[in-house]
């Protein structure tokens, strides 16, 4: 999208917004819909609009045998009960905090609808970290080169991802659901079908409602495998962008799913300085160990060879007994996985954003010659039916 048809769709949307202060229903509505349209995720969850700090939403079933025999003329003596459950939103709130300096706003090429256009921009990369915070959230916080998240943090130090640490995001929560090791095979039929089966037969009847959902370098590898067919099906994969359908199911593309997704995990050392401690997934690549301890105070990392030995084709590390890692100690293991795929109903995926209270404010500092800015918004995210969703973890790199 070129910079003016990018500022000719957002015109319409953000320019009764930037400096809006607290936004009324009508500005909050517009700020969600162009955050939501700017997402990658819209096509592939459910959106739920939050007015409180606090939402339930109620799920009703019907249990699994509802019929019984008839009698003649009697009475069958027994009731068949509405199962009701529920899941609880509870958004948290996040701040983009930025700023304009008089001379980016004296020499440039926008003239004086340069801070409307930087606004705009950035509540379109707020919608990019949300896609992110909504996939890879995960309460325990990786560790992070300082120098990763902050342009000029340390290149040697690690702080924790608090960002990333709100709430655990879909991948994360989808490990309660049905999940599937494919221990390093490539993404194939045969891992489409093993995903399928793990789902109870309940979930899968209407195929056209469920899809898969891969990182795109997953979907063009296996598009490449289904090119090498000399059939119809292979003249597609390699000559379209049309969607594959593995057993009749949609695969989805969702553009903020890593090849190889960062996992963070708080694992405990041995007693005995020789028994290897297993990690959640295997192989792993660029195990960090670090002190759970570990916050916005960049911190050294515990050092391989010296404080623990490790396995990434196993997935276990090794607490030495010269080293400095306690015995029984717990620690905070952050490393990359092999791929990871969803299938689900996209509509058991909800994100949410809550309504009242969004803020784009700004305030001017004289001092540093500066307009400052900031957007304020409250988001979560939740799977509905965990039992209704399929984890496939441990897919092989297409690249390797």
């Amino acid at each position: 999208m070129t910079n003016k048809e990018f500022m000719e769709r957002a015109a319409s949307t953000m320019a009764d917004i930037a400096s809006a202060g607290i936004l009324n229903a009508e500005q909050s509505d517009k700020f969600i819909d162009y955050v939501y349209d700017e997402s990658v995720l819209k096509n592939i969850a459910r959106l739920e609009r939050v007015t409180a700090t606090e939402r339930t939403i109620e799920k009703i079933g019907v249990g699994n045998r509802v019929a019984y025999p008839k009698a003649e003329a009697a009475d069958p003596q027994i009731r068949r009960m509405i199962n009701s459950s529920k899941v609880t939103l509870n958004p948290v709130e996040i701040i983009v905090p930025f700023e304009v300096g008089d001379r980016l706003k004296r020499y440039n090429i926008e003239g004086d609808s340069i801070e409307d256009h930087i606004v705009k921009m950035m509540a379109t990369q707020l919608a990019n970290n949300l896609d992110q915070l909504w996939l890879d959230g995960n309460t325990v916080g990786a560790a992070r080169l300082e120098g990763d998240i902050f342009d000029d943090g340390s290149t040697t130090l690690y702080v924790k991802d608090k960002y990333l640490a709100l709430f655990n995001g879909f991948l994360k929560q989808a490990e309660s659901g049905n999940v599937v090791d494919a221990a390093n095979a490539a993404l194939s039929g045969t891992v489409f079908n093993k995903a399928i089966l793990a789902m109870p037969t309940k979930y899968r009847r209407n195929r056209n409602a469920l899809r898969f959902m891969v990182s795109p370098d997953h979907g063009q590898g296996y598009r490449e495998v289904m090119s090498q067919r000399a059939t119809a099906v292979g003249d597609t994969a390699s000559l379209s962008d049309v969607n594959l359908t593995p057993f009749g199911i949609p695969m989805v593309e969702v553009p903020l799913l890593e090849r190889n997704p960062l996992y963070v995990e708080n694992s405990v050392a041995n007693t005995d300085g020789t028994t290897a401690t297993s990690l959640t997934y295997k192989p792993i690549d660029n195990l960090v160990l670090a002190p759970t301890t570990l916050n916005e105070n960049p911190t050294a990392k515990y050092i391989l060879s010296t404080d623990y030995s490790e396995s990434e084709t196993n997935g276990t590390w090794t607490r030495l007994g010269a080293g400095s890692i306690g015995s029984g100690a717990t620690v905070k293991a952050t490393y990359d996985t092999r791929g990871k795929m969803i299938l689900t109903d996209p509509s058991n995926l909800i994100l949410a954003i809550q309504k009242d209270g969004i803020r784009v404010e700004s305030d001017r500092n004289i001092y540093k010659g500066v307009d400052e800015y900031a957007i304020t918004v409250s988001v979560d995210c939740v799977i509905e039916n965990t039992d209704a969703i399929v984890l496939v973890k441990n897919i092989k790199d297409p690249t390797l």
